[in-house]
């Protein structure tokens, strides 16, 4: 078994969330060496109301000149009692970097995860990555909608919209918008009318606002999600095209039809 490739993979594991759960499965089948194996996980999603499952089965592969093997790809899937709305999705690894586990779980929840990506020849830009549910592509797994900063979606400048405490310090407000940021549907407490309220959010760049939810995850509007969203909504969809366009012109320009819509050469 080669010791510096299973300390690699290791790291691989550790760093996209999986931890160190399947690190002695992991030393089996390297010392088996065979040419692919694969590994499954069940993760456990949980807040004082939901609990959810995610089942993923992670694929590696030896390498054809050497005794190297790589983590390439995982798929996940979110359980459900009726199995026919379960939501599957394939991601792609790279150099240890991609989708973490905890980031695949939110997008499969219909939540979105803001990322750090490149295009194809290294040019560096921030986008919100969200699932289509409604389209696939010919592998089966869901198509990735984009949201782009030029969309203009300012999650801080959205946050002063709703009577949230937790932005009125500097450190909690950081806090927020980083677990927002990862998708995650975040804790907070409302300020109304002198009560404190427990609730839940999640970003929802597409119509540039927020998801709320109740102590009971009811979901929740205080009047400018529904506004807002009948009013933009021509409005971002017609956005929501153009930047399209300009992703397809730019990838045209590269010689390359398919978007590019990769970390670090990651596809989602």
């Amino acid at each position: 078994m080669n010791i510096k490739n299973f300390e690699y993979l290791k790291d691989s594991l550790k760093n996209l969330g999986f931890g160190d759960k399947l690190n002695a499965h992991l030393e089996e089948q390297l010392k088996m060496q065979p040419e692919s194996f694969k590994l499954n996980l069940l993760g456990e999603f949980k807040n004082d109301v939901l609990k959810e499952n995610v089942n993923y089965v992670l694929d590696f592969s030896k390498s054809k000149e050497s005794d190297m093997y790589f983590f390439n790809r995982y798929l996940a899937t979110l359980q459900s009692e009726d199995a026919s709305k379960e939501k599957s999705q394939t991601f792609y690894i790279d150099k240890m970097t991609g989708i973490t586990s905890k980031e695949a779980y939110n997008l499969l929840s219909g939540r979105a995860v803001n990322k750090d990506l490149t295009t194809k020849d290294g040019v560096a830009y921030n986008a919100w990555l969200q699932l289509n549910f409604t389209e696939k592509d010919k592998h089966e797994n869901h198509l990735v909608k984009q949201f782009s900063q030029g969309y203009g979606y300012d999650l801080e400048m959205v946050m002063t919209k709703y009577p949230i405490k937790e932005q009125l310090a500097e450190e909690s407000r950081a806090e927020v918008m980083k677990s927002l940021r990862k998708g995650n549907l975040t804790q907070v407490t409302f300020a109304k009318q002198g009560a404190d309220e427990k609730m839940y959010i999640a970003a929802n760049p597409q119509f540039k606002s927020l998801d709320v939810y109740d102590a009971k995850m009811k979901l929740q509007y205080q009047g400018i999600e529904r506004k807002e969203k009948t009013e933009k909504a021509g409005e971002d969809k017609s956005q929501e095209k153009k930047e399209a366009a300009k992703q397809a012109k730019d990838d045209e320009g590269d010689g390359n039809k398919q978007k590019q819509s990769k970390r670090k050469g990651i596809r989602v």
